[in-house]
C-alpha cells in the first residue's frame, strides 16, 4: 500500500468520514431526537456541510501524520537515517 492510498484509506474513509456521519447522527438526535421523518432545518444542513468538510480534511492530515510517524519509526528500528539526512549524505558525496 503506498503513500496516498493509506491516506486515504486509514485517513479519510478509516476516521474523517465515520466521525462525521457519527457527528451528523448526533446532531439529528440532538435537535429532533428520535423521528421517523426527518426534518431538516438551516441548522442541520449547516451542521451536515460543516462535518462533511471538516473531518475528512482532518482524517486527511491524520493519516499523512500517521504515514510520516510509521515511515520515522521503521527507518529508526532499521537503524538507517531518516530519508531525508540519507539524501543529504548521497549529495555531499557526489
Amino acid at each position: 500500500m503506498g503513500r496516498s492510498t493509506f491516506i486515504w484509506r486509514r485517513g479519510v474513509f478509516g476516521w474523517g468520514i465515520p466521525v462525521a456521519l457519527v457527528t451528523i447522527a448526533y446532531q439529528v438526535v440532538q435537535e429532533q431526537g428520535f423521528v421517523w421523518r426527518l426534518v431538516m432545518t438551516q441548522h442541520l444542513k449547516t451542521g451536515i456541510g460543516v462535518a462533511m468538510l471538516v473531518f475528512p480534511l482532518c482524517g486527511y492530515l491524520f493519516g499523512r501524520y500517521l504515514w510520516t510517524t510509521g515511515e520515522e519509526n521503521y527507518e529508526r528500528l532499521v537503524g538507517r537515517p531518516p530519508i531525508r539526512e540519507a539524501d543529504r549524505e548521497i549529495e555531499q558525496a557526489e
